[in-house]
């Protein structure tokens, strides 16, 4: 059952919070070797389990999500459970919780688990943690993509109802493709992420994952704090960027999307092609995200550089070695893609693409084949979806097709601030592609 299906079967007492619990613990038994925890605490689990079923039994809810189990990505510190970011490197100080983690406690979220992740979220792949890979949940000889592996794989496995990720590049929408559910990154800093781990404070965003987009857009609101009216057209204009997509998807992936692309007139809506060719939108992403990052870790890498995995102590040394003005660089050189997508944005209601550009690569992948030929993993796979982190605009992935028999994702972006329009557009979607 998808999340609002749940609260309406707890309001007629046809389930309670602790049997929903019982059933996420025992899913996560049986999906032990995907490895999505890296925290649970049955025991506590079930004590506050308890007092949210007598508390609904006597007809005092908490709040709107008053008995819903939820894991947490473990970059956001939750009251009674350790947070390591999925490292050996200790990490800067952090306070005791989370503000978007008291946002879901105090709507009555039943958080019951921490997810992995990615080390400090500094990769897409969810192979490097200090626990081993995060295992694909559909096939566990795949990546469950990254950083908020943990996060997807629960959600797609039924590890509780849903997950609080964040995305600098792709964190949630890349693991959410790959594990077939629905994943929102909204506009830059509408959900506070005050108390959390950083990596780059200048591109990340938090942001929910669940099974559908309606239960995303309910728990948007909630870590939000705010309402966020469902406002969109009912013959909705997409903008579809081939100048950006030339080269970058597999034929699979390029074959399932322009079916998709022909099949929406039908669906009463207008494509048109638009343009956002975005040079050098990689480069400039790679040098503010490691400038902003190895500072966050600069004291851990100078005093036990060999705690951190190879290829993130790599990332975060070189980011060490850009100068100040290399980083003031690249902030200028955003404001100059921020106004190039603006202008793709004209006269459209939101861009579609593909989240990924092939479904989700057995575990070990380095090199992947695209339509332009061989390119690295990390490349191929954060190219789709670091411009809409790196300029903070809502952006939606949802499952649209099956390639080789896996899920994969597309992508629904709109203009800052239009999370509302974006959640719309992708409630439409999800209607006519189910």
């Amino acid at each position: 059952m998808d999340l609002l299906s749940t609260l309406a079967a707890l309001r007629i007492g046809t389930r309670t919070p602790l049997d929903l619990l019982e059933e996420a613990l025992e899913r996560a038994r049986a999906y032990r070797d995907r490895n999505a925890l890296a925290h649970l605490d049955e025991e506590a689990a079930r004590k506050e389990a308890l007092t949210l079923t007598q508390e609904l039994k006597e007809g005092r809810p908490r709040g709107p999500l008053h008995g819903i189990p939820l894991t947490v990505k473990d970059l956001f510190p939750v009251r009674g459970m350790p947070t390591r970011a999925g490292t050996r490197a200790p990490l800067p100080p952090l306070p005791e919780e989370a503000r978007a983690v008291a946002r879901l406690k105090e709507a009555g979220g039943l958080l019951f688990a921490k997810a992995n992740m990615h080390e400090i979220a500094l990769g897409i792949t969810g192979e490097v943690t200090a626990t081993g890979p995060v295992r694909n949940a559909l096939d566990p000889g795949r990546q469950a993509g990254g950083s908020s592996s943990g996060s997807a794989v629960a959600v797609a496995l039924g590890i509780g109802l849903a997950s609080l990720g964040s995305d600098t590049g792709g964190s949630i929408r890349i693991p959410a493709a790959f594990n077939g559910v629905v994943g929102f990154k909204p506009s830059y800093g509408r959900i506070p992420l005050e108390g959390a781990l950083p990596l780059s404070p200048s591109t990340d965003h938090a942001g929910p994952m669940a099974k559908t987009v309606r239960d995303a857009h309910l728990l948007t609101e909630i870590l939000a704090g705010e309402n966020i009216p469902l406002e969109g057209p009912q013959n909705p204009v997409f903008g579809v960027p081939m100048d950006f997509l030339e080269g970058r998807l597999g034929r699979g992936v390029r074959q399932a999307f322009m079916r998709l692309l022909e099949d929406l007139p039908n669906l009463r809506a207008e494509v048109k092609e638009v343009s956002l060719p975005l040079r050098g939108a990689y480069e400039v992403y790679t040098r503010l995200v490691r400038y902003e990052a190895a500072r966050i870790h600069e004291k851990a890498l100078k005093e036990t550089p060999e705690l951190f995995s190879p290829a993130v102590r790599e990332a975060l040394q070189s980011g060490l070695s850009l100068t100040e003005k290399d980083y003031r660089n690249a902030v200028a050189e955003r404001e100059a893609l921020r106004l190039e997508l603006v202008k793709a944005l004209r006269g459209v209601d939101a861009l579609l693409l593909p989240t990924q550009p092939l479904p989700a690569p057995p575990l070990g992948t380095e090199e992947v084949e695209l339509e332009s030929g061989r390119r690295s993993h990390r490349e191929a796979f954060i190219t789709l979806t670091l411009p809409f982190s790196l300029l903070g605009v809502p952006t939606l992935t949802l499952p649209f097709a099956k390639v080789e028999g896996l899920p994969v994702g597309l992508q629904v972006v709109g203009p800052f601030g239009e999370d509302g329009k974006v959640l719309a557009i992708g409630g439409w979607l999800e209607a006519r592609l189910s």
